[in-house]
């Protein structure tokens, strides 16, 4: 199961821990929550630290120029588990409609890789997505605001809900 890592912005990772990367051949029109249905790319990877690999599973939002990264609820797994975290991600990945390819990355020599990887979007910080962030910061206090109007909401439409049945 993969869940949303709400923190990861950009993946700023060296180019040599990227041991697969599988790509979308064509975007697909998806909805995120806090992002206007738009055109995105899905991209897979597979990052090894050693012992350890972390498969993450990226959609880059066209006209937000935002990335969105999807990890394991495990998080990192020994490289004995990698293969099948890896199935995981490319099964939720097709299941929102897109076709992953492999590029072949490691095959590449090293030079290129780095060239390929430095010009992936969800490897770069947008312009628009820097000034978006410095200009709205939002305090912890306004998200919990939120998340506590979000919660009566839901309660009053629960309640609603049951009422009728």
């Amino acid at each position: 199961m993969f869940i949303q890592h709400r923190q990861l912005k950009v993946l700023n990772v060296p180019a040599a821990r990227v041991a697969r990367l599988n790509s979308s051949g064509c975007n697909v029109q998806m909805a995120f929550p806090g992002h206007p249905p738009q055109m995105c790319a899905s991209y897979l990877i597979s990052l090894s630290s050693g012992n350890k690999v972390l498969i993450v599973v990226a959609f880059y939002l066209s006209e937000s120029r935002r990335s969105i990264f999807f990890v394991p609820k495990c998080g990192e797994v020994p490289v004995e588990e990698a293969e099948e975290i890896f199935d995981e991600g490319f099964v939720f990945a097709e299941s929102m409609g897109f076709v992953l390819n492999e590029t072949d990355y490691h095959l590449l020599s090293t030079a290129d890789q780095q060239k390929l990887w430095s010009s992936m979007p969800i490897c770069q910080v947008s312009a628009t997505a820097a000034k978006a962030e410095s200009a709205a910061p939002q305090s912890p206090t306004d998200r919990r605001d939120s998340l506590d109007e979000y919660r009566e909401r839901s309660l009053k439409s629960l309640g609603r809900f049951l009422s009728s049945m």
